[in-house]
């Protein structure tokens, strides 16, 4: 009843998650469709915008580049006026000369109405002017110098860069250019030429935008709409048209800049695009979508009769296993298609994970086996013969009951190995065959190291794998004390903390390099063949990761020629005490 009622619950879920993936597949071509309306509504606007802008912006600084060269022209026929030059020549000059001078500049300035005022300074720091308005002029040296350094050219600028203000402190487009005698080539004095800022305001008005401005390169204003002008930056300093999107008043804007003649730039915001698009632009859209929702249709229909219902009866037929409490074939007539060759796949897995289970637990009792053994067999050539090669050669130099007791400590030391075949001692019992060792190697290599315990009682009974400490020892032995030629110390400290057992084995013998550390570590990476057969300092440390199931448990800290200290961490897994040790 419960796996029917399972099922019931897989079937209603498979149909709801139909239903749910049409109804959000007409969401999503609904969306859509209202997404490509917008976007190419935008697209729209924004073309017609920029291109809008960019006629706008060209026309503009068409008219900025023809005033120009005009009021350069004006200039010119200042500098060259008769009364003008024998103001600037005259040695004195008296309110004839500066009569005559204004005269002239006069005649010449009524050609355009735009013209605001005229400055002619001499060498001498005098000047005659003209123009509507009062002005508070004061040429400082670093514009004196740009003047000069145009060698005669125009310089334009804005209230001639700070130099002019006037009193209504309206802006001001200024062209100033020095004057030289024709003859000498010398300097004879300074034209400067103030325009009004309404001289372009006609041209605005005839441009279809939402606004522009002309400002110098440095952000000043000079006329136009002066909100538009606080959005300038450097990048518009260019004689390619800039653009860039942005916001006023909430509303999204083309802004469109660049420079008209050095250092004038031109500002442009994009005016009011298209209207929406045409319905013949938006039938063609309706077509695909109905389309899409037919589609839609079609698929959810096909996917509950060819694909929802077979599922269905295949995970049926699958539940079916499990009351069996063991894997098994599934029992159910499946269709000819992709779902029947589904349902034959999950067979032959089952098949396989069956045969897989076993061997592994077949696997797992060798390994038992086969670790033991393996370490048994390994401490025989290299110990065992060494060990009864000293005993005899102590049994023609010394007197039997050194004999005797050296026979005593090696029995000692097997039975306490052996340990009745078991994977895991007590601490206790590991330190008692490593002390057993040391002392039938003393025996051997007589007073070339001495040993040292340094225990934690409560760490005594703790479980650790067999043969950890003795390999080690042995390792400081061969490795490290013999090659030194002196007399070293072998340490043995455990430390018992919360989290388990730490555990250190130092020599004072020749120590280990960076690279040698590294090695060491790096080959005993677990492995299931070092696992196996690892008895040295290698197989040593890929059990002990092994036995922890973690590869950051052994440590090796070392200094070459002084000493090399093997740490140990066992985590707390469990805490025991074996029957029959104190």
């Amino acid at each position: 009843m419960q796996g029917r009622g399972l099922n019931r619950d897989i079937k209603m879920s498979l149909q709801q998650t139909t239903l749910l993936l049409l109804i959000i597949l007409l969401l999503f071509f609904c969306m859509t469709f209202m997404i490509t309306t917008s976007m190419i509504s935008n697209r729209t606007e924004d073309d017609f915008q920029i291109r809008t802008s960019e006629t706008a912006t060209n026309n503009v600084v068409s008219a900025v580049e023809a005033s120009l060269v005009n009021y350069n022209y004006l200039s010119r026929l200042i500098m060259i006026n008769d009364r003008v030059v024998s103001y600037l020549k005259a040695e004195e000059i008296d309110k004839d000369r500066e009569y005559e001078a204004r005269s002239g500049i006069y005649e010449i300035q009524s050609l355009y109405s735009n013209i605001d005022s005229v400055y002619i300074f001499r060498n001498d720091g005098e000047y005659v002017s003209t123009g509507r308005g009062e002005y508070f002029i004061s040429l400082n040296r670093s514009e004196y110098n740009n003047i000069l350094d145009a060698c005669g050219a125009t310089v334009i600028s804005i209230n001639g860069n700070g130099s002019i203000r006037k009193s209504n402190d309206k802006p001001l487009l200024t062209i100033s250019r020095a004057i030289y005698d024709i003859n000498s080539i010398n300097l004879i004095g300074i034209l400067v030429m103030n325009i009004s800022n309404d001289v372009f305001n006609d041209t605005f008005t005839l441009q279809n935008t939402s606004g522009m401005c002309i400002l110098d390169n440095n952000g000043t204003f000079l006329c136009g709409n002066e909100e538009i002008a606080s959005l300038y930056d450097s990048d518009y300093n260019s004689d390619n048209i800039v653009y860039k999107s942005i916001r006023i008043h909430g509303e999204r804007k083309i802004l469109i800049g660049r420079l008209a003649v050095k250092p004038l730039v031109v500002l442009c915001v994009s005016g009011q695009g298209l209207e929406a698009p045409p319905r013949d632009t938006i039938y063609p859209l309706i077509l695909p979508l109905t389309a899409f929702i037919l589609s839609g249709i079609i698929c959810a229909w096909y996917i509950t009769v060819n694909i929802t219902r077979p599922i269905r009866n295949l995970s049926e037929a699958m539940e079916g296993t499990r009351s069996s409490g063991w894997l098994e074939k599934i029992d159910a007539k499946m269709p000819n298609n992709e779902i029947g060759r589904l349902a034959q796949s999950y067979d032959s897995l089952i098949e396989y994970l069956n045969e897989l289970f076993n061997c592994l637990i077949e696997d797992e009792k060798n390994v038992r086996k086969a670790e033991m053994r393996v370490l048994h067999e390994q401490i025989k050539p290299h110990f065992l013969y060494n060990t009864l090669e000293t005993i005899s050669y102590m049994a023609v130099e010394e007197n039997a009951m050194k004999v005797y007791d050296a026979l005593e400590t090696l029995g000692s030391f097997y039975r306490k190995f052996l340990s009745k075949g078991e994977r895991e001692i007590s601490l206790k019992r590991e330190l008692e065959i490593t002390q057993d060792y040391l002392s039938l190697q003393k025996l051997r290599y007589k007073d070339i190291f001495e040993d040292q315990y340094i225990i934690d009682d409560a760490s005594l009974g703790y479980m650790v794998p067999k043969l950890l400490l003795q390999p080690l020892v042995e390792n400081c032995i061969y490795h490290g004390v013999r090659p030194k030629g002196e007399k070293c110390i072998i340490r043995i400290a455990t430390r018992m903390e919360e989290d388990g057992i730490h555990i250190m084995v130092y020599d004072s013998g020749v120590g280990m390099s960076r690279e040698q550390i590294k090695k060491v570590l790096e080959e005993s990476v677990e492995d299931d063949k070092k696992i196996l057969s690892g008895f040295g300092l290698c197989g040593t440390i890929s059990r002990i990761r092994y036995y922890c199931n973690c590869d950051k448990v052994v440590e090796i800290d070392s200094e070459p020629g002084e000493y090399t200290e093997v740490k140990i961490f066992i985590p707390k897994m469990r805490k025991t005490k074996v029957k029959g040790e104190e």
